[in-house]
């Protein structure tokens, strides 16, 4: 205001063109009008990728989108890996880089599921042996070639350790979705007067996180808390 004075400005004038200076965190209507216009007219452009095998599911959640985390959960053997393993499969097909961490099925049993699943039928284990070894390889060949990584981890993982590997493979790899089976092997418990229920919502919150960030999809595996036969399921 007194360097405006002293060059002879009209202060009213000054005052009627001035504008509130805008905090880097706070949008208005105006700032964002282009983008709620362009998803009202195209709600699909922002729709990914979508499992061809699980297309009910691919409706529910839209496809494969980037910077979100979901978790899934349900009682013990309903289904839970094999779903995520179908899932990563036809997304890793359609060229989506996906990256397990397996921390309570062995990355073996697991890439043996996935190889059924990706035979889309009988995988070759009878009849003569050499027959079957043949055309074992020649499926193992195809399912190479799949962007699919597994991280080492098995049992009880630190997050940090965890957190540490999937920077990695972003940056490295280019791996846009992880798949965490599941998140009970990565809280720890042991210490004395340990609140769980804080430390799973730490945990999830850190994975949110990186999922923002980096602009990757988390897909978090959560075992519920035992229950009585008939009551809903609790984490």
């Amino acid at each position: 205001a007194n360097d405006s004075l002293r060059e002879g400005e009209d202060m009213m004038k000054v005052i009627q063109d001035s504008r509130v200076k805008r905090h880097d965190d706070i949008q208005t209507f105006e700032s964002l009008r282009s983008d709620v216009i362009s998803e009202l007219i195209d709600p699909g452009k922002y729709s990914g990728p979508r499992p061809e095998s699980l297309p009910s599911l691919g409706n529910i959640v839209k496809g494969f989108r980037r910077g979100e985390l979901t978790v899934l959960t349900g009682p013990t053997g309903c289904g839970k890996t094999t779903l995520l393993s179908q899932m990563s499969l036809d997304f890793a097909e359609m060229g989506v880089t996906t990256m397990w961490g397996s921390f309570e099925v062995k990355n073996t049993k697991l890439m043996q599921k996935m190889l059924h699943q990706f035979s889309r039928s009988p995988l070759p284990l009878l009849g003569e042996k050499e027959d079957a070894r043949r055309e074992l390889n020649l499926l193992a060949d195809d399912f190479e070639t799949l962007p699919l990584y597994f991280l080492k981890f098995h049992g009880s993982t630190g997050i940090a350790a965890i957190l540490d590997a999937m920077a990695y493979a972003v940056y490295v790899h280019d791996v846009q979705h992880f798949i965490l089976d599941n998140l009970q092997f990565m809280l720890d418990t042991t210490s004395a007067n340990v609140n769980q229920f804080l430390i799973q919502d730490q945990a999830i919150s850190e994975f949110r996180k990186f999922a923002t960030a980096n602009n990757v999809h988390v897909t978090l595996v959560c075992h519920p808390r035992k229950e009585i036969e008939g009551e809903a399921l609790s984490m």
